[in-house]
């Protein structure tokens, strides 16, 4: 009998990054939604140095076969061992002997994302994942230091990581275009949001009476880093308020950008000053589910995003057959989710139409009939994506 092949992912994320949370979410569950008799083949494990939140471990649970706390499972710092350690990193050239001791002790077979800056083998294969080359094309929203961080981490994975993983085309043509000499190690890994039946069967209404909402609003669900480009939300509905047409935007997310902890000032003192706070609801981080459940009852999604490398949000509306007005950047030209509208990504007046087209025309969710098409459709993509991750780790592809 053939030895199911091991695979181990690394936590990515946390509060302050979402999405590397979802993304690391949305391989397990697209792994977990794969035929029994392919599921067999392999054993899925999670690598994790900060607890769960609990609604996710539920989620995530029944597809592990094992868990690995970092500040649990790695050997102790005892000074026997640091020295071993030492030694190892002397005379074997590995980089981080304690944490392969970890991944060769649990027999793995695969590591993502992970690389190794050793010249020396492993045990194990391991692909990298890079999210985006943000970096390159907006450098004003980085502080020098982060430019100089991302610019050598990028280049140490491409010289070193023996398959770079990308969520794009778009990104893929990036890292070919920065590093035309790895070009040929680079892979696309296209996520899709795997959602439970409780997104379909939650009461949206009941959610956004909780919120005190009212019945008619668009929905932003960003966190508010700089390059989200809320701030053309707010000038577009400024626009519209001249002509006495007043839409309401609620807005979900994190409040705080570490790179530009004064954004969120920028932010209040624009709505202000825009005098459309009354049409602007700031939630800030609320539970996934609450947030899924507007999401559903809004007339429609709007994402002014400036870059992505592939956005979560595009594909959470994709599975629930929501309308999208989108920001016309590379990345949500090749997502092309259904339902939805462009506007030019700085033009505060193009957005301004598309919202009063739909505001005029479109009804408060859910849309029942629509989520029936989406839903279908979702399990075939989510398979896909499963299918293609399990090709990065067999090394097939």
């Amino acid at each position: 009998m053939t030895k199911p092949l091991r695979i181990a992912l690394i936590m990515q994320g946390g509060r302050d990054w979402i999405g590397g949370t979802q993304y690391i979410k949305n391989i397990i569950l697209a792994l977990g939604s794969l035929p029994e008799e392919v599921r067999s083949t392999f054993e899925l494990c999670l690598i994790t140095s900060k607890s769960l939140d609990s609604s996710l471990y539920s989620e995530i649970f029944p597809y592990l076969k094992d868990i690995y706390d970092l500040e649990v499972d790695l050997e102790p710092l005892t000074p026997s061992n640091r020295l071993r350690w030492k030694l190892i990193e002397t005379l074997f050239k590995q980089d981080n002997p304690r944490f392969d001791a970890l991944i060769e002790k649990n027999n793995i077979d695969f590591l993502y994302p992970s690389f190794s800056q050793c010249g020396s083998p492993k045990s194990y294969r391991s692909a990298a994942w890079i999210a985006d080359f943000q970096h390159k094309y907006l450098p004003q929203f980085f502080t020098e230091s982060e430019l100089e961080w991302r610019d050598s981490s990028y280049k140490l994975t491409a010289r070193y990581a023996s398959s770079v993983v990308m969520s794009s085309k778009t990104a893929e043509a990036d890292f070919q275009k920065f590093f035309p000499e790895a070009a040929h190690k680079s892979k696309v890994l296209s996520f899709k949001s795997c959602p439970p039946s409780e997104w379909y069967e939650t009461d949206a209404q009941q959610i956004q009476k909780e919120y005190c909402l009212p019945d008619r609003f668009f929905l932003v669900s960003n966190q508010f880093w700089k390059h989200k480009n809320h701030l053309i939300v707010f000038k577009a509905l400024k626009l519209l308020q001249e002509k006495s047409i007043y839409p309401i935007v609620v807005c979900t997310g994190h409040l705080y950008d570490r790179r530009q902890p004064d954004y969120i000032d920028t932010i209040l003192q624009t709505l202000h000053q825009l005098d459309i706070a009354k049409q602007v609801y700031l939630l800030g981080l609320i539970p996934r589910l609450s947030q899924i459940q507007l999401m559903r009852r809004s007339l429609a999604v709007i994402q002014p995003s400036l870059f992505e490398g592939w956005s979560t949000v595009v594909e959470d509306a994709r599975c629930l057959g929501k309308a999208i007005i989108l920001s016309d950047i590379p990345v949500h030209l090749e997502q092309n989710p259904p339902n939805s509208l462009l506007f030019e990504r700085n033009s505060p007046e193009s957005l301004a139409i598309q919202i009063a087209e739909w505001w005029e025309h479109l009804s408060a969710g859910p849309d029942l009939e629509q989520e029936v098409i989406a839903k279908a459709n979702n399990f075939n993509e989510i398979q896909a994506f499963g299918y293609r991750f399990l090709e990065i780790a067999q090394g097939s592809s």
